[in-house]
C-alpha cells in the first residue's frame, strides 16, 4: 500500500508538472503571438514573422502560429515560405477556413491560380463568415479565369464546320485580353474576356469567352482539355447568345499551334490562282448538286436537326428562327453555301474574284492574260455557263458532261398534240444571256447567293449582308 501511494502521487507530481509545462509555453506562445500581431500592424513583417516563430518553438501545435506567421512572410515577400506554414496550418486543423485562405493567398502570389482557384473553392466549403466569403468567391473567379487565360494562351487552329464555311481558323490568345484571328493568312487583332469559368472536377476548364473583331461581337462557349485540345463554340442566332453545349455547325475542336497552310498559293501565278478559284467553285457546287440529287435533300434535313437539338438541348436556335418563310432543307442549303462562297472569297481575295468576274463577262481576253492556263480557264468558263443554263431549266445532268440533244417523242393519239416549237434564239443572244447568268448561278449555287457574284455586282456593289451566326457571317464578315 504506501509503494502504491508513492506511485500515485509521482504521478500526480508528473501531471501537473507537465500541464505546468504546457500552460507555460501557450502563455510564452501567445506572449510571442501577442508581439507578432503589434509588429505586423505596424508594418514590420519580417520582424513579426521571427515573433511567430518563436511561438512556434513555444508550441508547434497551433495551427493558428503558423497562419499567422504565413501571413507574416507573404506580406514581407516570401511566398514560398507563406505556402509552407499555410500547408501546415491546413495539416494541423484541416477544416480551419482560414488556412485555407493563407493558402489561396500564396499560391496567387506564386503564379499558380490553377491550385489557387480550387484553395479558394476549399475555403468555400467550410464555415465563414458573409463577408470572408464573398471577398474569396471575388478571388476565386480571378484566380480562374486567370488559370483559364493560361490554358489558352498561344495559337490554336480547327476547321469550322461545313455549314460555317469548312475552312481553317487560327486563334491567338495573348496577355491583357488581346486576341488575334487568322483565316486563309489574313489576320484580324481583337480582344477576348473570359467569364464564368468553373474547373471541372477532372480538371477541365469551362467558361465563356467573349471575343470582339472588327466591332462583331461574339459570346464564345469554351473549354480547354489538357494542354492541347481546345473545344470552341459560337452562337448560331441574332442577336448573338452563348451556348451551352459543344455541338451543332458552331462547335470547332481546335488543337495547339498554328496550321501548317496552303503554301502551293503563295507559289502559284496569278492565272493558276483564277483557275484554281475558278476550279474549287465549281467543285463546291457540283457536289451540292449531287448531293441534292441523289439525296433529296437529307444531309440538309441531318443539318437542320442538329440546329433544333441544340436549341432542345438549351441551345439559342428556335424552329421559328430557322424556318422563317422556307423549309429547313432550304435554310440549311443556303447557310452552308452562303459560308462556303464567303471562305472561298477570302481565301482567294478580291482582286482574284473580281479577275474571275471580268473573265466571265468577256472583259479580259483569256488567251491574251494568261497563256499559260488559256486551256483549262476556258474548259471552266464552260463548265460555268452549263452549270448556269441546267439550272435555270432544271437541269440535272452532271455539269461537267456534255449533255445530248433530247429525242422528240412521238404524241400519243389520246393526247394533245405538242405546242409549235419556238424559234430558236441567235446564238449571240444565247451566250450574252449565259454571260449575263453565269457568274453566280453558274458556280451551282442557290440564287440567293448567287445575286451576289452576279455580273459587276462583287465590284460596282456593297458586300453582302453577313449570313446570321458562323464565323463568316460575324468575326470575318469585314474579309468580304
Amino acid at each position: 500500500p504506501g509503494l502504491l501511494a508513492q506511485e500515485r502521487t509521482s504521478d500526480t507530481e508528473a501531471s501537473r508538472e507537465r500541464f505546468a509545462c504546457m500552460a507555460e509555453a501557450e502563455l510564452a506562445g501567445d506572449a510571442h503571438k501577442a508581439r507578432g500581431n503589434d509588429l505586423l500592424k505596424a508594418g514590420s513583417f519580417a520582424e513579426a514573422a521571427e515573433a511567430y516563430s518563436e511561438a512556434i518553438k513555444a508550441d508547434a501545435s497551433v495551427a493558428a502560429y503558423w497562419s499567422n506567421r504565413s501571413h507574416a512572410r507573404l506580406r514581407s515577400g516570401d511566398a514560398e515560405g507563406a505556402l509552407s506554414d499555410a500547408d501546415e496550418a491546413v495539416r494541423l486543423k484541416p477544416e480551419w477556413a482560414k488556412a485555407h485562405w493563407r493558402r489561396a493567398q500564396a499560391l496567387k502570389e506564386l503564379g499558380r491560380p490553377m491550385d489557387a482557384a480550387k484553395a479558394c473553392d476549399t475555403f468555400l466549403s467550410f464555415p465563414a463568415s458573409d463577408a470572408d466569403k464573398k471577398e474569396m468567391g471575388k478571388l476565386r473567379n480571378v484566380m480562374s479565369s486567370a488559370a483559364a487565360a493560361i490554358a489558352l494562351s498561344g495559337w490554336w487552329h480547327g476547321q469550322v464546320s461545313k455549314e460555317l464555311g469548312g475552312f481553317m481558323q487560327e486563334f491567338c490568345f495573348l496577355g491583357d485580353g488581346e486576341l488575334r484571328c487568322c483565316v486563309y493568312g489574313q489576320e484580324l487583332t481583337g480582344s477576348y474576356d473570359l467569364r464564368d469559368v468553373e474547373i471541372l472536377p477532372d480538371g477541365e476548364l469551362k467558361g465563356g469567352a467573349d471575343v470582339a473583331l472588327s466591332g462583331e461581337k461574339v459570346p464564345y462557349l469554351f473549354r480547354a482539355k489538357g494542354d492541347d485540345v481546345l473545344d470552341l463554340c459560337c452562337p448560331m442566332s441574332s442577336p448573338p447568345e452563348r451556348p451551352r453545349t459543344f455541338d451543332g455547325p458552331g462547335h470547332v475542336a481546335m488543337r495547339r499551334g498554328r496550321h501548317a497552310g496552303d503554301d502551293a498559293l503563295a507559289s502559284m501565278s496569278e492565272g493558276q490562282r483564277v483557275l484554281r478559284y475558278m476550279q474549287e467553285l465549281l467543285d463546291a457546287a457540283e457536289s451540292q448538286l449531287a448531293e441534292a440529287n441523289a439525296g433529296g435533300g437529307a444531309m440538309a434535313d441531318r443539318t437542320a436537326e442538329r440546329l433544333l437539338e441544340e436549341a432542345e438541348d438549351g441551345g439559342t436556335l428556335t424552329s421559328q428562327r430557322i424556318m422563317g418563310p422556307d423549309t429547313l432543307e432550304d435554310k440549311a442549303k443556303k447557310m452552308a453555301q452562303e459560308h462556303q462562297l464567303q471562305a472561298l472569297r477570302i481565301k482567294y481575295t478580291d482582286a482574284i474574284d473580281d479577275i474571275a468576274q471580268k473573265l466571265l463577262r468577256g472583259e479580259l481576253d483569256v488567251a491574251s492574260a494568261y497563256p499559260d492556263e488559256v486551256v483549262e480557264l476556258e474548259r471552266a468558263i464552260r463548265r460555268m455557263k452549263r452549270n448556269s443554263a441546267s439550272q435555270e431549266t432544271g437541269d440535272s445532268a452532271p455539269a461537267g458532261e456534255e449533255t445530248a440533244e433530247p429525242v422528240a417523242a412521238q404524241p400519243d393519239e389520246a393526247m394533245p398534240a405538242p405546242a409549235p416549237a419556238q424559234p430558236e434564239k441567235a446564238e449571240a443572244t444565247l451566250a450574252a444571256e449565259q454571260d449575263a447568268i453565269a457568274p453566280g448561278v453558274a458556280a451551282g449555287f442557290a440564287p440567293e447567293v448567287a445575286k451576289h457574284i452576279a455580273a459587276g455586282a462583287v465590284a460596282a456593289a456593297a458586300p453582302p449582308p453577313p449570313a446570321a451566326g458562323g464565323c463568316c457571317g460575324g468575326c470575318f464578315a469585314f474579309m468580304r
